[in-house]
């Protein structure tokens, strides 16, 4: 179905129906991190068990947010309430965990959508702190969320063995 004319673009709320739909971006979004430096190795159902998690809680503590352009999804974004430990007040905050533009849509303005709506979500339920974090060699993304008004707070370092 082409979009609108004049509209562009439609992101909205994801829905369960979704989940199927989103695999081709969640598993480009991760290989594009492992070309970057993620250093994750993913197994073979991390999709699966991803989804897994993300159904149940969908709506109530996790929020799902598409982008689809002449009825194909060009982007997602995913992110979940969580609660701070207890030595650190015991917040409940929200995290995004991952933000996705197939290549060909990007500078669009999708990503800047997608990032808006799931910060009114968690708006919507009196969250006022929402983290994310960033693969170290992604500088297009850095330079997206600083542009957004995210700010750097903590840098995250990894040791494993055998590779030190």
């Amino acid at each position: 179905m082409p979009d609108p004319p004049g509209i562009g673009p439609i992101v909205r709320h994801g829905v369960p129906a979704d989940m199927g739909r989103v695999r081709p971006l969640w598993e480009a979004l991760y290989r594009h991190q492992a070309e970057l430096g993620m250093g994750l190795t993913l197994p073979a159902d991390a999709y699966v068990a991803w989804e897994k998690s993300m159904l149940p809680m969908l709506g109530r503590f996790a929020v799902l947010v598409v982008a689809e352009r002449e009825g194909e999804l060009v982007g997602f974004a995913a992110g979940r309430v969580r609660t701070l430990p207890p030595y650190f007040g015991s917040d409940v905050i929200g995290a995004v965990s991952d933000v996705f533009v197939d290549e060909a849509h990007r500078t669009t303005g999708i990503g800047r959508q997608l990032v808006a709506l799931a910060i009114e979500w968690f708006a919507a339920r009196q969250i006022k702190r929402v983290e994310l974090q960033v693969v170290a060699g992604n500088a297009a993304a850095i330079r997206f969320y600083r542009q957004l008004g995210w700010r750097e707070e903590l840098v995250q370092l990894v040791w494993e063995r055998g590779l030190v």
